[in-house]
C-alpha cells in the first residue's frame, strides 16, 4: 500500500483503501499547519500485521459482535423513538386543541431537523476525543431531553425537545464508524448488514409500538418507554463498549508509556505541533471536515444527493401511513401501527440480500488479483463493488412507489398496498446499506466525517417532505402524488447508476495501468 501523502479526498474510488486515497490527518490546506505538519500515519496498515489484543482488529471475534449487538439495539431504540409517536398526533392534537395538519406532522418530522445538526459536530469529535466519551455523553443527554418531552404542556414545548434529542443522536453517524474500526475491509459487509438494518427496522416499528401504547395507556408513554429503554443499553453499553478509535487508543498509549509500541508511530494532536496562535484554526478543521468532504469528493456529493432523496421517502411513508391506513380502510390506533409490519418484513429480506452480497464480491475480488499478479506486493480491494448490490433496490423502488400510490387511490384490499411499502422497504435497505459501506471503506479512519457529510441534507429534507405530504395528498390524490415521487426518483436514477460505472471503469483503469507498470 502507498503512503504517498495527498491533500484531498477521493474523487471517486480507485479501489484501493482509504489510507491511500487521502490524508487521513490534514483535511484543511496544509498551509494552516506548515508551521510543524502532522505525520502521514497509514493506520490499518501499521496494524495489520500487530497480535496486539488490545487493537480493536485483534479482538476476539465474540467481542466485536457483541459490540455490534450491543450498538444495533442502540440505533434500533433511537429510531424506533423518531416515529413511535407518529400514531399519536390526532391524540396530541386534540389534547391540546390543535388543528394544524402541519403542525400533526412537523412535531414527528423536526427530530430529522436536529439530527441534521448532530453529524456536523459528533462525526468530528469523536475523531479528536474518541468514539467512547462522547458515545456516552450524548446518549445521556438523549435520554434526557425524550424524558422531558414525555412531560411537554403543548406542542411547541415537543417541537422544541424532540429538536433538542435529534442534536444529540449519535448512533447513526457513529456506528459504521465503529464497525470499520473493528472490522477488516474483506469481514466488514456481515456486521454492516446487521448494524444497518437496526435504524431501518426501528424506523418501521416504533408506529406499531406506538399505535398500542398510545391506545392502552397515553401519547407520553411513547417517550417515557424510548427513554427507559435507552437507559437500559447505555448501562449494557457501560459494560461492553470500548474505545475503538485507533489513533485514539495509540495517543493513549503513547501518552501512558512514553514509547511508541511495536514500532507503531502515534499520531501526536494538532495542539502539541502548532503555535497557541493556530489552535483555533486546529480546532476549525475538526468542525470543517464534513464540509471538505461533501464538496471535495464527486462520489459523496452523489451519495449525499441519492441517500436525501430515498430517506426523506422512507420517512415519509413512516409519519404517514398510520393516518392513511386509519382515513382510507378505518383502522384503529393499533391496527394502523401493524401495517408497519411490511414495511420491516421488506427491509429485514434487504438486509438479508446485503448480507450475503456485499463481502463476496469484494472478497472475490481479491482473490482474483492475488492469483492474477504473483509480482504484486499487495492485494487491491475493489471497494466500488461495495455498490453493486444497491442497483436492483434503485431501479425497482419507483415501481413500489407507482403501486403503493395507485393501490391507495382505487381503494384497493389493504394487504396490496402493504405489499407494496414490503417492496419499498427492500429497496430501502438495499440501497442505503451498502452506500454507507462503501463510505466507511474508501474513507477508512475519516468515516465518521464522511457519514457526517451525507446525513445533513437527507435529514433536512426528510424533516420538511413528509410536512406537505398531506397537501399534496389532498391536491393530488394518492395516486398522483407518489407517481410525483416517483417521477423524480426516475430522474435522479441516471446519476448514482453513472456514478458506479466510473468507479467500475476507474478501478479497471487503475488494475491496468498497474499491470503495464510492472
Amino acid at each position: 500500500m502507498s503512503n504517498a501523502k495527498s491533500n484531498s479526498f477521493p474523487q471517486a474510488s480507485l479501489g484501493v483503501p482509504a489510507a491511500s486515497l487521502a490524508d487521513p490527518v490534514n483535511v484543511l490546506p496544509t498551509s494552516i499547519l506548515d508551521h510543524n505538519p502532522l505525520p502521514v500515519v497509514a493506520l490499518e496498515h501499521a496494524t495489520s500485521d500487530s497480535d496486539d489484543p488490545s487493537l480493536p482488529l485483534n479482538w476476539s471475534t465474540t467481542w466485536k459482535w457483541l459490540v455490534v449487538v450491543t450498538i444495533s439495539g442502540m440505533s434500533f431504540i433511537v429510531n424506533l423513538s423518531t416515529v413511535i409517536c407518529a400514531p399519536a398526533s390526532i391524540q396530541i392534537s386534540e389534547e391540546f386543541n390543535s388543528h394544524s395538519s402541519f403542525l400533526a406532522i412537523f412535531y414527528i418530522t423536526v427530530w430529522n431537523l436536529g439530527e441534521a445538526i448532530a453529524p456536523l459536530y459528533i462525526g468530528p469529535l469523536s475523531e479528536r476525543i474518541g468514539r467512547l466519551p462522547v458515545y456516552h455523553f450524548y446518549n445521556v443527554l438523549f435520554i434526557i431531553f425524550t424524558a422531558i418531552t414525555g412531560f411537554s404542556t403543548s406542542i411547541g414545548m415537543i417541537i422544541a425537545f424532540r429538536f433538542l434529542t435529534g442534536t444529540v443522536t449519535t448512533s447513526i453517524c457513529l456506528n459504521p464508524s465503529i464497525v470499520g474500526d473493528m472490522f477488516a475491509l474483506q469481514g466488514r459487509g456481515a456486521a454492516m448488514s446487521i448494524m444497518s438494518l437496526m435504524p431501518l427496522v426501528g424506523t418501521a416499528v416504533g408506529p406499531i409500538a406506538g399505535g398500542y401504547v398510545t391506545q392502552r395507556l397515553s401519547w407520553r408513554w411513547t417517550f417515557w418507554l424510548t427513554g427507559i429503554l435507552t437507559g437500559v443499553v447505555e448501562l449494557a453499553m457501560l459494560f461492553v463498549f470500548r474505545e475503538t478509535y485507533l489513533p485514539r487508543i495509540l495517543r493513549q498509549r503513547e501518552k501512558k508509556t512514553k514509547v511508541r509500541s511495536r514500532a507503531v508511530a502515534a499520531p501526536a494532536t494538532a495542539e502539541a505541533r502548532v503555535p497557541v496562535y493556530l489552535l483555533p484554526l486546529a480546532g476549525l478543521r475538526f468542525v470543517l471536515q464534513p464540509f471538505v468532504i461533501l464538496f471535495g469528493s464527486r462520489a459523496a456529493t452523489v451519495v449525499a444527493l441519492y441517500l436525501s432523496i430515498i430517506y426523506s421517502y422512507l420517512f415519509l411513508l413512516a409519519a404517514t401511513l398510520a393516518s392513511v391506513f386509519q382515513e382510507i380502510y378505518l383502522f384503529s390506533e393499533a391496527g394502523s401501527g401493524l401495517i408497519y409490519l411490511g414495511l420491516a418484513v421488506g427491509m429485514f429480506i434487504g438486509t438479508l440480500f446485503c448480507r450475503f452480497t456485499l463481502d463476496r464480491s469484494i472478497v472475490g475480488s481479491a482473490d482474483s488479483q492475488d492469483h492474477g499478479s504473483h509480482s504484486s506486493a499487495t492485494v487491491t480491494i475493489q471497494s466500488e463493488k461495495r455498490l453493486l448490490p444497491a442497483i436492483p433496490g434503485m431501479v425497482i423502488l419507483p415501481a413500489a412507489l407507482f403501486t403503493y400510490g395507485w393501490t391507495l387511490d382505487a381503494r384497493v384490499h389493504w394487504s396490496v398496498p402493504t405489499m407494496a411499502t414490503a417492496l419499498a422497504g427492500f429497496c430501502l435497505s438495499t440501497t442505503t446499506i451498502p452506500v454507507m459501506n462503501y463510505l466507511v471503506d474508501i474513507f477508512g479512519d475519516l468515516s465518521a466525517s464522511a457519514i457526517a457529510a451525507v446525513l445533513p441534507l437527507r435529514y433536512v429534507i426528510g424533516t420538511f417532505l413528509p410536512v406537505a405530504a398531506p397537501y399534496m395528498y389532498a391536491r393530488l390524490g394518492y395516486g398522483w402524488a407518489n407517481s410525483l415521487l416517483a417521477f423524480v426518483l426516475l430522474l435522479c436514477l441516471p446519476a448514482p447508476l453513472l456514478l458506479i460505472v466510473s468507479l467500475k471503469k476507474n478501478s479497471a483503469l487503475a488494475k491496468l495501468s498497474h499491470l503495464v507498470g510492472g
